[in-house]
């Protein structure tokens, strides 16, 4: 990916077999309006966009996202704070991002896993940052309800030591 003004594009390192030339990055605003799709309900939303998580929050801030909207029905994300850097976020920046994300959602979780289940990147020790201490246990994973003002130590802590979890949001 190259670029970082939320308008990149993806182009080939040139080795044995890739195509070359470039693909443009359009934001998800765009291709909305353009396409004209009818986002008045959308069930599910997976991201997981190896660190370009706010830059696609901001790209969708004006359809997926509109201040006010809870049109999505559900919405799991990948988030690794360390990682915002790829799209020069900050972090301080990106948390405010992710608050403003939750605005749109009636409820906020984080899926720690259990120990022995990949736990390494997202680790059971982050559970000391949540008020929820009666997480839903979901097998492999434990499901703990956060609030917005838990999003800043939480993500600091897990930009601090190169983690990454998931984030399930519901409506």
């Amino acid at each position: 990916m190259r670029g970082h003004d939320y308008t990149g594009f993806m182009k080939s390192s040139g080795g044995e077999g890739l195509g070359n030339g470039e693909i443009l990055g359009v934001t998800f605003d765009c291709f909305a309006y353009h396409s004209q799709m009818d986002l008045s309900h959308v069930a599910f939303v997976k991201l997981d966009v190896e660190g370009f998580e706010i830059a696609v929050l901001k790209g969708a801030q004006n359809s997926l996202f509109a201040k006010g909207s809870k049109n999505v029905g559900s919405m799991l994300m990948e988030v690794g704070p360390d990682r915002w850097h790829r799209a020069s976020v900050k972090l301080e920046d990106g948390t405010a991002e992710m608050v403003k994300l939750s605005s749109h959602f009636e409820n906020t979780y984080l899926i720690l896993r259990k120990e022995g289940t990949h736990a390494k990147t997202c680790p059971t020790s982050l559970a000391k940052h949540l008020k929820d201490q009666n997480p839903k246990d979901m097998g492999a994973a434990f499901l703990h309800k956060i609030s917005w003002n838990e999003l800043e130590p939480l993500l600091d802590d897990m930009s601090k030591n190169g983690l990454d979890c998931n984030f399930w949001y519901t409506n």
